[in-house]
């Protein structure tokens, strides 16, 4: 890793830190300041880290654009959680094309097994309450279960450990917040999606490195 790529990681997880205290003590200002920051000295790592690659290191860092479109709608206390779904769904979608690069089928099964096991546990009782909000959402959201649970298998497809991880913490992010919405608020959920959330996109963006 180069110099600049280690000082962007470390400017990323001190935004990120600033970000958690800020969503604990609701200071949503410190937060609008916090958490773009994170992604935003994630594009910078992403630019800095040495890969022969440069098309997949340009559809992570598109991939990181669109989340930090979805960061900035979700923030807004008037946010709409469809536009916030959308700009997650086109993030989840790049991953996927980039981590397409490394797929191994062997590698794929094995997390196809562990996602649709986990699946199983959290969906039927999240969609049962997402039902309650109308067919539209529900729609969009069992669409994007769907493309989250193949980035999670792609993301295994690669056999590397960053990757793997970065989705697997995309997945409990993402689960934890739509929980946190359309069901019932966790004891300390909006820190901890945040917490998972950040991780999952550092070790996805660390992935180039491999």
């Amino acid at each position: 890793m180069t110099t600049a790529a280690f000082v962007l990681i470390v400017v990323a997880a001190g935004a990120a830190m600033i970000d958690w205290w800020a969503v604990l003590g609701d200071r949503l200002g410190l937060e609008f300041l916090a958490k773009p920051l994170v992604i935003i000295a994630l594009v910078g790592v992403a630019l800095a880290v040495e890969t022969d690659d440069n098309v997949v290191r340009g559809i992570v860092i598109a991939a990181l654009g669109a989340s930090l479109v979805a960061d900035v709608v979700l923030m807004t206390p008037d946010a709409r959680f469809e536009a916030g779904i959308f700009a997650s769904l086109v993030a989840h979608l790049l991953y996927i094309a980039a981590l397409a690069r490394d797929f191994q089928i062997e590698a794929a099964l094995v997390g196809a097994v562990v996602v649709v096991g986990v699946a199983f546990g959290v969906v039927p009782e999240l969609m049962e309450a997402v039902r309650a909000k109308g067919r539209l959402i529900t729609r969009a959201i069992e669409f994007y279960i769907v493309v989250v649970c193949v980035m999670a298998i792609a993301a295994a497809g690669t056999a590397v450990f960053a990757a793997a991880a970065g989705a697997a913490l995309f997945v409990a992010s993402d689960a934890l917040l739509a929980w946190n919405r359309v069901v019932r608020p966790a004891p300390g959920g909006r820190v901890l999606v945040h917490v998972l959330y950040h991780c999952a996109q550092v070790s996805l963006v660390l992935w180039l490195t491999v």
